[in-house]
């Protein structure tokens, strides 16, 4: 029986190892997804309430992206010197003991506290998983897997929506929660037990302080992508936080009907990782031409909403907008982060990107509720149309400095 155990090729190992950390490091990051969603599927049943308003809702979301992009910087370099195990598992769970206890406190700065904590409980979770799944498996593997990452992070706003057809706003909270607690326990048992038998394992950053943070910034290419960041994150989440709220005011749609089409959108977006990836390889994995198409299109797509004659046309619009930033996003997730395993930074990386984005999408966040509460939806859209146009620019000011040094 050990002589047929021995004979199963290094290859099939390694697929299964890939594939256990593939499989667990996915779930986890689904519920961290979803979790950010939640606030922004329930805004509309939130405005009916006495307790919330337009601007209680962005200062919730902006808290929240504020010390998450503080804690991505903090959580990735501690992701390349701690367990990065302990710290995804222990931020899952601090976000859902978080979310669950969101509504039992009473409005005000209590609850802006308990967003402040619930954001920076899901920093501590991608840095480290990105470390685990970029140093324990081969680059093939870790490619794919991280498309399957991208893809649960699109996915991730399409289980906040089936949560929120769970009656009550306080149930949702509770049994979104409630399950990224499971998952999180799961999480940890798994990687303790790959840890036992040394089939996984992490490299350990030489350096410290200032020194660490410092030698991010020579990675090669490194301004470029953190640019591309900020406008993905701000497509991701400050421009998703708005979506349902979009439905429902600015094109009429009924709560119900708001969550489905959002839903929908949600799931295109979802497979956009994998349309990616295809695209990337039959243009012979040149990233940069299809992320000017990709800018194009979203830019384009976002003005014509100007010009939209009716609601479902303006919901095609709009999610061809966002899937093109998705495919965006996907090349910088899926593709260059995961290239950087053998830099023993990728936690570290990941972390400062993460945060620079999430800063400009919390400052973006607060203009687009100020800009609907007080100009109107066609300034709005005019907003997200230029996200795509610096984007293309970018592309070339920075890529083209490169080529000449």
């Amino acid at each position: 029986m050990k002589d047929a155990l021995n004979t199963v090729p290094p290859s099939v190992k390694e697929g299964k190892k890939a594939a256990t950390i593939g499989v667990t490091a996915i779930a986890v990051y689904v519920a961290n997804y979803y979790l950010r969603h939640v606030l922004g599927v329930l805004t509309p049943t939130l405005l009916k309430t006495d307790l919330f308003t337009v601007d209680t809702i962005a200062t919730l979301s902006s808290v929240y992206m504020l010390f998450y992009a503080a804690g991505q910087v903090a959580n990735g370099f501690l992701g390349d010197i701690l367990s990065p195990k302990r710290m995804a598992s222990i931020g899952l769970f601090v976000a859902g003991l978080t979310m669950i206890l969101f509504p039992l406190l009473p409005s005000g700065l209590l609850q802006v506290l308990s967003f402040a904590v619930f954001g920076y409980g899901l920093s501590m979770m991608r840095g480290p998983l990105m470390k685990i799944i970029s140093e324990n498996t081969k680059a093939s593997h870790a490619r794919l897997i991280c498309v399957f990452f991208s893809f649960a992070s699109f996915a991730g706003s399409l289980v906040a929506s089936l949560f929120a057809m769970i009656g009550g706003w306080q149930n949702v909270f509770f049994a979104a929660g409630g399950v990224s607690l499971l998952f999180a326990i799961a999480a940890f048992f798994i990687f303790t037990v790959m840890e036992k038998r040394a089939l996984i394992s992490y490299r350990r950053t030489e350096t410290r302080g200032l020194s660490s943070i410092f030698s991010v910034f020579r990675i090669e290419n490194i301004t470029f992508y953190i640019i591309v960041a900020c406008l993905v994150e701000i497509a991701a989440a400050s421009i998703s936080q708005w979506i349902t709220t979009f439905l429902t005011g600015a094109l009429g749609f009924s709560e119900e009907r708001a969550n489905f089409v959002y839903t929908g959108i949600s799931t295109a977006r979802s497979f956009m990782p994998f349309v990616a990836l295809g695209l990337f390889r039959a243009i012979g994995e040149r990233d940069l031409p299809l992320m000017r198409g990709a800018f194009i299109l979203s830019s384009v797509m976002f003005l014509m909403l100007l010009l939209s004659p009716n609601r479902w046309v303006s919901i095609l619009l709009l999610a061809l907008a966002l899937m093109a930033m998705s495919c965006v996003s996907a090349l910088l997730w899926s593709i260059y982060i995961p290239s950087l395993g053998k830099t023993g930074k990728v936690s570290s990386v990941n972390g400062v990107i993460d945060c620079l984005g999430y800063v400009a999408a919390a400052g973006a966040n607060l203009l687009f509720a100020r800009v609907m509460g007080n100009v109107g939806w066609s300034t709005v859209y005019i907003l997200w149309a230029s996200m795509g146009l610096i984007g293309l620019v970018t592309t070339f000011v920075f890529r083209r400095k490169k080529r000449e040094e």
